[in-house]
């Protein structure tokens, strides 16, 4: 069917609020097809320090990835399905800038081939032919099978970037894959049975993620619509069921129409809890930082305060840190008190190039936050 798509700019009428955090003017395509019209609109842009990309909106609708349902049962902490999603986001700006490239959940890897690749490859069933997970070793026992041959393969999440082009329309532009690796194998030998665990080593789960990324893209470009697009791809770490911090991408490599997987990147990103053991080995400076603005918070509350942190790191520099500060308090005045008193011993300990959210919670729930980008002064609210 012939489409013929025109791109066009409006004046945005009502802000609601959001005066200085849109842009003046927000892009709209419309394409107009025979039966009847798809309205496209890239959403306008954010005054944020993130930089985030502006999205597709189909009739002014987000448009879903058909397979954003299978994440919940193959990912299982929350915080690694936050982070393989904003991880990928960020990983893909190094190939699609923002100001060049719009952002669409994935729209052309359906959820049933998804989760037929992340199965078992056993070629006598025809279900788990595609299956990209190693079929079950060799064993005496159960354990033995699943652990002489673990699975590997978790997730594949798709994410789609769209760009202008010189007759006003939109197309493709880039395809990201964030293919998701379990740090740990959980397994049962029978069913409502006891969970196991089966701890992977790194290098392993490397090796065994860059063997299914060559599969994933040799299959990926059989389709005839991704044939001639750059591809991402990207190996995401996840950190075992019950972590309080996320995993990590591992590594990265950028596909371009016609050629093979060369080379791959090394991703040197990390995540800690503060306080841990971990966090005071590998980075001391920072886990005493942590250590004195939690010492002062403590002694200016005369009742318990839990105070923890998440810090991420990338090429070993702290990058971002996450407070959450949990009191036992009635009284608002109290709450005015100790955000000015945490504000400024935030200040005190922590370098103006480390960006620092914390959030004031009580059994009454959210009190106040504090939000200071790099290099920038901070953000306050409390709330009434």
């Amino acid at each position: 069917m012939k489409r013929l798509i025109s791109l066009l700019l409006f004046t945005t009428l009502i802000l609601s609020g959001c005066i200085g955090i849109l842009d003046k003017e927000e892009e709209i395509i419309v394409i107009e097809e025979t039966e009847d019209d798809d309205q496209v609109i890239i959403s306008p842009n954010l005054n944020t320090p993130e930089n985030y990309y502006r999205t597709v909106l189909h009739e002014g609708d987000y448009k879903h990835s058909e397979a954003r349902g299978l994440i919940p049962h193959a990912v299982y902490n929350r915080l690694d399905i936050n982070q393989l999603e904003i991880g990928l986001m960020e990983l893909a700006q190094t190939r699609f800038p923002q100001n060049q490239f719009y952002f669409q959940e994935g729209q052309y890897l359906e959820g049933s081939l998804i989760n037929r690749w992340l199965r078992r490859y056993d070629p006598d069933r025809e279900s788990h032919r595609e299956g990209l997970n190693p079929p079950l070793g060799e064993g005496a026992t159960e354990r033995e099978k699943h652990e002489n041959q673990p699975a590997y393969l978790s997730h594949i999440m798709e994410h789609n970037y769209l760009k202008g082009v010189e007759d006003g329309s939109i197309e493709l532009g880039g395809l990201v894959l964030g293919i998701s690796l379990n740090s740990v194998y959980y397994y049962q030998t029978e069913a409502f049975g006891a969970v196991f665990e089966y701890p992977l080593e790194e290098e392993q789960l490397l090796e065994e993620g860059k063997r299914i990324a060559i599969e994933v893209l040799n299959r990926v470009r059989e389709r005839g619509n991704l044939a001639d697009v750059p591809i991402m791809i990207a190996l995401y770490k996840e950190e075992r069921r019950q972590a309080i911090v996320p995993g990590t991408f591992m590594a990265l490599t950028v596909i371009e129409p016609g050629k093979r997987i060369e080379r791959w990147e090394t991703v040197n990103d990390a995540h800690y809890f503060f306080p841990s053991r971990q966090a005071t080995t590998d980075f001391r400076e920072d886990a005493n930082r942590f250590a004195s603005f939690k010492q002062d918070v403590d002694g200016f509350f005369e009742n318990y305060v839990g105070l923890v942190g998440r810090g991420s790191y990338k090429n070993n520099q702290l990058q971002e840190l996450t407070i959450e500060i949990n009191l036992q308090t009635n009284g608002k005045a109290e709450i005015i008190a100790m955000t000015q008193y945490i504000t400024d011993r935030m200040k005190k300990h922590f370098p103006a190039t480390l960006t620092v959210q914390i959030y004031i919670t009580s059994l009454g729930g959210a009190e106040s936050i504090i939000v200071r980008h790099a290099n920038d002064e901070p953000f306050v609210h409390i709330y009434r």
